[in-house]
């Protein structure tokens, strides 16, 4: 499943497409995959923040180095801030892509993220969950389906020699915001706040696919659901893709048709791989068949009323990829596919 383009502001990209509200009983679907963002950013300027805030870190360079950070660089890890035009390198906010349009456009159609698997999840425990459920209790749900995506995408991420630096989820009930290293005012009732600075994830009470069902049984699997689109962020963030992003759409300023292609091509990766990545947790922690066949009829996805938009049988068929994709990224590369797939 915060809105795009997919430019970088001082805390970082917002997910890749915020999701639409997709009628009164699926009004919190955050995460059939937005981005999102995502996908998957909302953003400004004002980076030089991030690199004094970070020192280093995933949040300016690529390669972490808070003290206190579990993140994963691998010694084969090429983290140059020089990049070759069309390769892919580990890039920080601050850093200038060269070349052309289209030689980043390529990076995009062949970085780590476009090829090998995501590994299975053979334990993830989270915890039963009534259908009304105490801020203790979801607190406890989403803790659980974040130590699952976090093993997940840390061990993907190790794979790729890319850089790991795990979210924490903090729900909170609106309007008390908490204490964070983002502006108040970017916090809302009813999507969550990802916050790059201090890599948390603040999660309004009442938000998510979660809240709206009826099935106690369904409602681990839809959190999970949710949380693993608010996971596009941290990934294309940690693994720089979100910088790519950005530079491609900087580069593409007097294209604007193409900008928007771009845009889309992002925003259906991201929900491609989140609907992957949670297809490899246990069945119990899985989106119901129910929800899942909610997701993929497109009558659940009305026309949007943000700048950027997605054609409903875009949004089914990526999800359905990364759903049918037993882990197999490469799958999810929407920047190989033909035109009318990413409308």
């Amino acid at each position: 499943m915060g809105g795009p383009p997919g430019s970088v502001g001082p805390d970082g990209p917002q997910t890749p497409g915020r999701q639409p509200s997709p009628g009164r009983r699926w009004a919190l679907i955050a995460v059939a995959f937005g981005c999102i963002a995502m996908l998957l950013l909302v953003i400004g300027g004002g980076v030089l923040y991030l690199t004094l805030q970070r020192g280093g870190g995933p949040d300016s360079t690529a390669a972490p180095s808070d003290p206190e950070s579990t993140s994963t660089q691998p010694p084969e890890a090429d983290f140059s801030t020089d990049p070759a035009e069309s390769t892919f390198v580990g890039i920080s906010p601050l850093d200038t892509v060269e070349g052309d349009a289209d030689d980043v456009w390529a990076v995009m159609a062949n970085n780590p993220l476009t090829t090998g698997s995501l590994p299975d999840v053979s334990s993830c425990e989270i915890p039963e969950t009534p259908v009304e459920q105490s801020v203790e209790e979801l607190q406890a749900t989403l803790d659980a389906a974040n130590d699952c995506l976090d093993f997940l995408w840390s061990s993907a991420s190790s794979d790729r020699g890319l850089p790991w630096d795990g979210p924490s989820v903090q729900v909170y009930t609106y309007p008390d915001i908490p204490s964070s290293p983002c502006e108040p005012d970017t916090f809302e009732e009813d999507f969550p706040r990802v916050c790059n600075p201090d890599f948390t994830i603040y999660w309004p009470a009442g938000y998510g696919t979660g809240a709206e069902q009826t099935d106690p049984a369904a409602v681990p699997g839809a959190y999970a659901w949710d949380l693993s689109y608010q996971y596009m962020n941290t990934l294309t963030w940690n693994s720089s893709l979100a910088f790519y992003f950005n530079a491609l759409d900087e580069k593409l300023a007097d294209d604007p048709e193409r900008a928007e292609e771009a845009w889309r091509r992002y925003n259906l990766q991201m929900r491609c791989l989140a609907a992957a990545s949670t297809m490899q947790l246990p069945a119990e922690a899985q989106p119901t068949p129910e929800m899942i066949e909610t997701l993929l009829d497109e009558s659940t996805w009305p026309t949007e009323d943000e700048p950027h938009s997605l054609e409903p049988a875009s949004r089914v068929h990526w999800l359905t990829v990364g759903l049918e994709s037993d882990g197999d990224v490469a799958q999810c590369n929407t920047w190989l596919a033909p035109s009318d797939q990413v409308a």
